[in-house]
């Protein structure tokens, strides 16, 4: 089961750097301290405050998890009076991720969503649902499959019929002949 809420940070001139990393324990008012399980941190988009200089250029990079190690780049660059939001599609699968203000003075609100999840895998409830999901896929093909036959059966037997009759109707025309 996986429990979706809304994330967001500001990074600006006096805080240009923040980082995501749930698994820390944070002060004790900290309403996810000690919550244990999978956290994914999908990053939809970053928005340039209106309290931004003109014509300023804001950038931000991230630091995060790679395949092989860190990876550093930048993921928005903004410009104040001009382009003020761009739509991202980051996924962060693993925790921790540092984002940081480059250049610029900002302030940028990066908006997201951060999934929690049991971190169990799959159970006896969802293997019995997996398997509730391909029986209901065999019925479907099963009775995709029958109506196909039971549609050849009606054909051949209309078509067997219509040539007993044609059958039929030439004998009557011989006879009369």
């Amino acid at each position: 089961m996986t429990e979706d809420y809304f994330w967001g940070l500001t990074l600006d001139k006096n805080k240009t750097s923040d980082l995501w990393d749930p698994d820390v324990k944070g002060d004790a008012n900290d309403s996810t301290q000690g919550y244990r399980g999978e956290h994914t941190l999908l990053v939809k988009q970053a928005v340039l405050g209106p309290e931004a200089k003109d014509g300023e250029i804001n950038v931000v990079e991230v630091e995060a998890m790679g395949y092989k190690s860190d990876v550093k780049y930048p993921i928005t660059v903004l410009k104040g009076g001009s382009q003020h939001q761009s739509l991202l599609d980051l996924l962060f699968p693993d925790p921790p991720v540092t984002f940081k203000l480059i250049k610029g003075s900002g302030p940028i609100h990066l908006l997201g969503n951060h999934s929690v999840g049991s971190g169990d895998g799959i159970g006896e409830d969802d293997e019995d649902e997996i398997e509730d999901e391909f029986d209901e896929e065999e019925d479907i093909e099963e009775t995709h499959e029958k109506n196909s036959v039971g549609d050849k059966k009606r054909k051949i037997a209309q078509s067997n019929s219509n040539a007993k009759q044609n059958k039929r109707s030439k004998g009557n025309t011989d006879e009369d002949d």
